[in-house]
This record gives C-alpha cells, structure tokens and sequence, in this order.
C-alpha cells in the first residue's frame, strides 16, 4: 500500500487492489490492517475515501481536503441546501461522538441518539471529512457496511493534521515515485487540488522532464533508463477504481489503454474524468473491462475483451480469475464471456 499510497477504500476494490500486488495476500492478512491500526479509512484524494497507510494517512488528508475547520465542510454538508447551524451540529456532534466510542453502524449511532434520519448522514460525512470520525471496514470482503468510531479513540497520542502546504510537496514527491513519469496534469487531477497548487508542488521536486512535459524523480532516472520490456503476454487483472486506472488524468491514460477504447474502461467521463471499471491487462495494455456479482456463493464474472484473444490466451485470463474468486469466498465460479 505504500509503494501505491492509497487504495480506494470501498470492497471487493481495496483487497483486489492489494492482492493484485502481494504475493501470498489473504483475507487474514488484510483484516490485521485495521485490527492493528496499521491503515485507516479516510476522506483524501478528490474528497474520495481511501485504505491509507496509518503513518501518512494524516499528511495526505492534509495534503488533498481543506482543513478541518475551513467553512466549506458546513457548506458541503448542508441539509437540503440549508446550512445547518453549529450549535445544532455541536450538539449532533457530541451525541455521536459519545455513541462512537465503539465502533458503530449509522443504525446503531441513531438508536443511541435523537438524530432526525435526514440531518444523521449529513453530520456522519462532515464529521468524516473533518477527521473527527473513522470509518472501520466490514470484515466480509465483499461487504461496504461500514462502522463509526471516534479519531480519538481509535489514535489517542498519534493524531495530528500536518501543514497543508508542505504535505502537498511531500505528496506530489510521492505521486512521482509511485507514477511517475507523470505530468503536472496527472497530479493536479489525481490529487483533485487546483492547477496552480499543483504545479507549485511538483516544480518543487527535484526532478528530470523528459518529453511531452512528464516529469520523473531525479533517483529514478538510472531505473528507468534500464528497463526493459514486459514478458510477452504478461496478464494482470485489476479491480474496478484501481490506483493504476484511477492514478492519471483522462488525457493522461493512454499510457494503458487505446484512446479509442478509453469509454470502454471509463464510461462516460464527465466532470470526475470517469470511474474505472476492472481492467485485463495484456502486457500493459487494458485488452478487455470486467465485472462481477455474487448469487450466494456463486461468482459471476462478466468479460469483455476489446479484440477475440487466442484460445490459450483466453484460458490463461480465465485462470488468473481464479485467486480472485477464492479471496471472495466464492465456492463457484463461472465466466460469461462477451468476444468480438
């Protein structure tokens, strides 16, 4: 996770992200990430919430949300467009903070308290996006119910909101290492900060431009000069809103994937820049979209490759679904193929 420093937080994305990358990866494995406090779940890059390593997760907050007592966190979560008054969210705030001692589902915050139905998910984000509350994963990997628990409680010596201007420098030095080549572009809309913050903080690095204005750390040019080709017919599958799909703007991605294939991976990109579906990876290059869904214990996963694969090919991407399914606890799985 820190090579990549985030994975979305949502499931199954967050565990297949990992799995994608980790040899030896199991559910046990990525339970003891929260279990031990080692990552959490907070608001980050372009206010989406993310799986962060514990000993950044802060620094990127920091580096990618306004900070927590800025006035735009009481207009984006206002109530049907009215702003809600703060001595009505101290005191929303406060029942839920005693109720979050534990961790907790929406559900049982609103038993605990008195909170009106329509004000308790406004106040549960905005608390959320602030860093007073965390989010605490369901132990299904398949499952998005998530629990509540009080930042407090959860890092009672080690939380702390860094400087937002020097943890954007640092950050933009960690966007390079972890996808660099890159240009300000790529980090401006994966950051979801403006253009000027952006070109401030990557200017800043010590860094090498190579063509088209792509930026690469000055320690990893010898690395890069040195590499060489994939192996034929190297395959990865990759989750839906991956770190890899989601890492570059959208004029940025052909990197990986055809321009004129782009919808297919994207959808309709509007003014996010499009959400990634699963993507098939063919020596580096997105061949075909996938997705799944589960009827009990049987996984369904629907393929669409770009252009028909030779028959072993086929068998091969079929085969690396396999681990994917096992981590999802599927006892069956099919694959309904759509071929050109």
């Amino acid at each position: 996770m820190k090579d990549i420093i985030a994975v979305y937080s949502s499931h199954p994305t967050a565990p297949l992200s990992l799995q994608a990358r980790v040899s030896g990866f199991t559910p046990q494995k990525f339970s003891l990430l929260e279990k031990q406090s080692l990552a959490v779940r907070i608001p980050a890059m372009r206010e989406s919430v993310y799986l962060l390593p514990q000993e950044t997760a802060f620094r990127i907050r920091s580096a990618a949300l306004p900070l927590p007592g800025d006035p735009y966190w009481q207009k984006r979560y206002s109530q049907k467009g009215r702003t809600i008054p703060e001595e009505t969210y101290g005191s929303w705030k406060e029942q839920i903070k005693r109720a979050a001692n534990n961790r907790l589902t929406a559900s049982e915050i609103k038993a605990a308290g008195e909170i009106p139905d329509e004000i308790l998910k406004p106040v549960l984000n905005r608390m959320a996006f602030k860093g007073e509350l965390l989010r605490i994963g369901a132990d299904s990997l398949r499952s998005n119910t998530i629990r509540y628990v009080t930042t407090e409680k959860w890092f009672p010596n080690d939380f702390m909101m860094p400087a937002p201007d020097e943890s954007l420098g640092w950050l933009a030095g960690e966007y390079l290492r972890a996808y660099g080549p890159a240009r300000i572009q790529d980090f401006q809309w994966w950051s979801g900060v403006t253009a000027g913050k952006a070109k401030t903080a990557m200017t800043a690095i010590d860094s090498v431009t190579l063509e088209n204005d792509y930026l690469i750390l000055q320690d990893d040019v010898q690395k890069f000069d040195q590499f060489t080709p994939l192996p034929i017919e190297n395959i990865d599958i990759l989750p839906q809103w991956d770190s890899y799909t989601m890492g570059y703007a959208p004029d940025g991605r052909k990197r990986f994937v055809d321009p004129d294939m782009q919808d297919r991976l994207y959808g309709k990109l509007g003014a996010t820049g499009g959400n990634a579906l699963g993507a098939v990876l063919i020596n580096g290059l997105t061949q075909g979209v996938w997705s799944s869904r589960f009827k009990g214990d049987l996984m369904v996963i629907l393929l669409n490759m770009f252009d028909k694969p030779n028959p072993l090919l086929c068998e091969d991407i079929l085969r690396y679904f396999e681990p994917i399914a096992a981590l999802l606890k599927a006892k069956r799985m099919i694959v309904e193929k759509n071929l050109p």
